[in-house]
């Protein structure tokens, strides 16, 4: 909890040398994450930081947006199912915009909505080696779709995309669809659950021939 996350940070704040911070369900909320925002600031080397299944919300994303900054080596952010906002999502954009070696980003089950999609696409489309990205189940409508297909459309890397469980409907698929057809790579693509109907399946058809990589 909060209490366990603010005793844990200055003995973290000493580890810069630290690769791997894994603290998944461990019912962190605002003012843990406030906490632990001064000691994470210190591990630059770190490569993996997991905090799925926390509380933090937006006020804590927020807290450690300026942390996340400095973690330029970081390559897996696992933020999944942390009530996170579309300000949440706003306040952490700019430090995601700075991790260009990320290769797996996770936002699952979150709040960020079309608001929030918005907001991340700039900080997105810097991140030309990431390999999965998880923004499933985040209510995200036609809007946040076409906000982020730009951003989509650099990721000739990845291999994993997660958005299901969102709102993309019909219009959002042919937003999509010429973005998805750069992905080459692609190895896993989930839509399930977007009331993509016909039209969006027809818009989607030719860059799903592209992906002749898909398992």
């Amino acid at each position: 909890g909060d209490e366990g996350a603010a005793a844990l940070a200055p003995a973290l704040g000493n580890m810069t040398q630290l690769q791997t911070l894994d603290l998944r369900g461990s019912t962190i909320g605002a003012q843990g994450a406030s906490a632990l925002a001064s000691a994470l600031g210190n591990m630059t080397q770190l490569q993996t930081l997991d905090l799925d299944e926390n509380q933090i919300g937006d006020e804590g994303a927020a807290a450690l947006a300026p942390a996340l900054g400095n973690m330029t080596q970081l390559q897996t952010l696992n933020l999944e199912c942390n009530e996170i906002g579309a300000e949440g999502a706003a306040a952490l954009a700019p430090a995601l915009g700075n991790m260009t070696q990320l290769q797996k980003l996770n936002l699952y089950w979150n709040e960020i909505g079309d608001e929030g999609a918005t907001a991340l696409a700039p900080a997105l489309e810097n991140m030309t080696q990431l390999q999965e990205l998880h923004l499933g189940q985040n209510p995200i409508g036609a809007e946040g779709a076409t906000a982020l297909a730009p951003a989509l459309g650099n990721m000739t890397q990845l291999q994993a995309l997660n958005l299901r469980y969102n709102q993309i409907g019909a219009e959002g698929a042919a937003a999509l669809a010429p973005a998805l057809g750069n992905m080459t790579q692609l190895q896993w693509l989930g839509l399930s659950s977007n009331q993509i109907g016909d039209d969006g399946a027809a818009a989607l058809a030719p860059a799903l021939g592209n992906m002749t990589q898909l398992q």
